[in-house]
């Protein structure tokens, strides 16, 4: 009796496995260059780039306005955010947020804007 169910749950996993891996379960992730030519108006994804100009407002109240440029281009898209912002956070500085694409507009989902550190990804300095 345990084996058979223990069996079912497994099958069951198996086959939630499959369906997500098929479906892709995840939130697509993208440039302002691709968000803005794709027509992805009101479809959550995920939004990577470099912040530019001066964010103004308060992600408190009324959000916190930037635009966001293609890493590796010109591409640019405005963003309002709302939430916590990483202290990281600065002009210059390579960052996610997942959102929607309203009017225009990249609205960040609260909470999610995420700063990429560049330490991290910068060369390490030789030793000798």
């Amino acid at each position: 009796m345990r084996l058979a169910l223990a069996l079912s749950i497994a099958a069951l996993l198996a086959v939630f496995l499959l369906y997500t891996s098929i479906a892709g379960g995840g939130t697509p992730s993208l440039r302002p260059s691709q968000l803005l030519a794709n027509g992805h108006d009101g479809n959550r994804v995920t939004l990577s780039g470099k912040v530019v100009g001066h964010p103004t407002g308060n992600p408190g109240e009324g959000g916190l306005h930037f635009r966001m440029r293609d890493v590796n281009g010109t591409a640019t898209v405005a963003v309002v955010y709302r939430g916590t912002v990483p202290d990281m956070f600065r002009t210059g500085r390579d960052i996610s947020v997942d959102g929607r694409l309203r009017n225009g507009v990249f609205v960040g989902v609260k909470n999610t804007l995420v700063t990429k550190c560049p330490s991290k990804y910068s060369p390490k300095k030789s030793t000798s």
